[in-house]
């Protein structure tokens, strides 16, 4: 229900938006949505708060997503103001001048609470439960880890409440604030960068499996686009760089790392639900046997190097480029689609024969 709550509400919004300005009854539909989805968002964080409290100590993942729901339910709140303030003008005069502030200049914190604190903080925290489990390497991740989620957390909130404080009460003080949050988050994502490296040299697994190797590309996306945010705040370029910025940071760092690690996800799930209830009492096919992984390496190659080009022409104000890396990008979504697809109807599994059973060997007489 929670999902059908969300994307009925964001389906609501996009009618509402496409409605602004015409003087329609559909533009109430703007914050019809962001109500509903504000209520499903707080729902869902409910019935997941719930088993994450239940398990003490939390691990660090987990600790991981109770800062990214926190910064989700700040994003959705924000979003609903941008609603209502927007669909009820009214409203303006009687809030204060801050309400017209915030619709000016606030969009800002509203991607930063979002992309960052949402989406960033959580994608840290479920990268470090899939990547040991997957190459064999410790979860415990030690003092560095727990810097990477305090840094991270406290940066993004204090560059977020900053912002917003800004837009209100501007002043060097909370510029400071604002500037030292930042900071904090760029030391976040250096330390958890290291231990990435870290994590994969002390993996036990000695292969590499594909959807972690592609991955790699995902964190440098993310390293590439750190180092450029730094460079364009430092030179005021920040406006200019934003569309390369978020390419990086959406298709190649967010939607990167999760497609690769759904990869790997499908095919658990599926070998899960098939062969698990089998396992010891029949052959089964291994989780490998269930994708195809030569057969996979050059889609995973099409999806980053397009969102490469597509980050490239953004940088050069290439239009034409910009289209054609994205159409390639979205065709590399829809052939691993196609490949979640087979994974979970054991496609590859039914081509691959299962070693037989081996008895196990007979101990010599006398010997028990």
């Amino acid at each position: 229900m929670t999902l059908i709550g969300v994307e009925s509400g964001l389906a609501l919004m996009i009618i509402g938006f496409l409605a602004l300005g015409r003087g329609d009854a559909a533009t109430l539909l703007l914050p019809a949505g962001g109500g509903l989805v504000t209520l499903a968002v707080l729902a869902g964080a409910a019935a997941l708060l719930v088993p994450l409290i239940a398990k003490r100590p939390a691990p660090l993942s987990a600790r991981f997503v109770f800062a990214g729901l926190g910064f989700l339910l700040l994003t959705v709140f924000l979003g609903l103001a941008f609603a209502v303030a927007l669909t009820v003008p009214a409203l303006g005069p009687r809030l204060g001048p801050g309400l017209a502030l915030l619709l000016g200049d606030g969009l800002g914190d509203h991607v930063l609470a979002g992309i960052g604190g949402w989406f960033t903080l959580t994608a840290i925290g479920v990268s470090y439960e899939l990547l040991p489990m997957f190459m064999l390497a410790p979860h415990d991740r030690g003092a560095l880890g727990v810097a990477v989620l305090v840094s991270g957390a406290g940066g993004f909130f204090l560059a977020f409440a900053a912002g917003l404080g800004g837009l209100i009460f501007p002043g060097g003080g909370v510029w400071l604030a604002e500037q030292i949050g930042r900071l904090a988050i760029v030391l976040a994502l250096a330390l958890y960068l290291i231990d990435v490296v870290r994590l994969y040299r002390s993996r036990r697994r000695r292969q590499i499996e594909l959807h972690n190797r592609a991955a790699i590309a995902a964190f440098v996306a993310l390293g590439l686009a750190m180092l450029l945010a730094v460079g364009a705040a430092a030179y005021g370029q920040m406006a200019s760089l934003a569309p390369t910025l978020l390419l990086l940071l959406l298709l190649g760092w967010l939607s990167g790392l999760g497609v690769t690690q759904l990869y790997k996800i499908m095919a658990f799930l599926a070998w899960l639900s098939r062969y698990g209830s089998k396992l010891g009492r029949h052959p089964v096919p291994r989780v490998q046997d269930l994708v195809n992984e030569p057969g996979s390496r050059g889609i995973f190659v099409l999806y980053f190097a397009s969102v490469a080009v597509a980050a490239i022409a953004a940088m050069f104000d290439w239009p034409e480029v910009i289209r054609a890396a994205l159409a390639l990008t979205l065709l590399a979504v829809a052939l691993l689609a196609r490949e979640y697809l087979r994974a979970w109807h054991s496609h590859y599994a039914r081509a691959a024969k299962p070693a037989p059973d081996r008895p196990l060997p007979v101990p010599p007489q006398g010997v028990r």
